[in-house]
């Protein structure tokens, strides 16, 4: 039985992580604003860009691993890690695929440069700035994750359902020049079975890796499949612009 602080842990995929690892026996301690929790379990409420309030909220605990769902900025891991290299000997990063170079090549593995993908914006560099300040601290084990898009049930992104409604409504759909930007999906179900793995290692190796699938689809495919299952299709608009799945 492991002593596990999870950030966020509220939804979707956080949400599925809390209730696996609380369902496993382990003592889950759930740090966010809302103070809200699926399980029965601890939790700890107040927002972790106070440094202060957290260095306060965290003194005198220690975890057997922190799992960070919620961690989007620089600015937010200086204020954070410090404090949680003193509560934990083991942390889990949520990054994100964003985090690469734009590629037109497939699949990208954990080899792929880094760096700017416009679509992605701001998003994926932040997480990048992340990934490149964990190591600064030594004496912290840690793994960096980055999952695709992550499709499934209560996904609060709107991903999949933004286009079954469009569908449904029959509303046209903005698609970004000829609709061949290539999407991957990565399931809910699987990314949380994959983080509760991690978090209860008993040593993490300090490296990086993808959560993704060997399967890809053009943004016109997606849209023609789900037009395929729900058995009627819509215009679909092109626009110069990005457009962000």
């Amino acid at each position: 039985m492991l002593d596990i602080l999870i950030l966020g842990g509220n939804r979707f995929s956080g949400k599925l992580v809390t209730e696996k690892l609380y369902n496993q026996g382990h003592n889950i301690t759930v740090l966010n604003r809302t103070g809200t929790a699926p399980v029965p379990c601890k939790i700890i409420q107040g927002d972790r860009n106070d440094e202060s309030w957290l260095k306060s909220a965290l003194q005198d605990k220690f975890f057997d691993c922190i799992v960070d769902m919620c961690l989007y900025r620089l600015e937010q891991a200086k204020k954070s890690i410090p404090i949680f290299e003193s509560s934990t000997n083991r942390y889990v990063f949520i990054s994100s695929i964003a985090a690469y170079q734009q590629s037109e090549v497939f699949p990208i593995n954990e080899n792929h440069p880094s760096g700017p993908w416009p679509i992605h914006g701001d998003y994926g560099i932040e997480k990048l700035k992340i990934e490149r300040y964990l190591p600064s601290f030594k004496g912290l084990s840690y793994v960096i994750l980055r999952p695709t898009y992550v499709i499934g049930k209560n996904n609060h992104h709107n991903r999949e359902g933004y286009y079954f409604d469009k569908i449904l409504n029959n509303e046209p759909i903005d698609i970004e020049g000829d609709g061949k930007a290539i999407l991957s999906f990565v399931f809910v179900e699987d990314v949380a079975n994959i983080i509760v793995i991690l978090a209860t290692s008993s040593k993490l190796p300090k490296e990086v890796y993808n959560i993704c699938n060997d399967e890809f689809i053009t943004i016109k495919g997606f849209i023609e499949l789900l037009s395929g299952v729900i058995g009627k299709s819509v215009p679909l608009n092109t626009v110069d612009e990005v457009v962000s799945f």
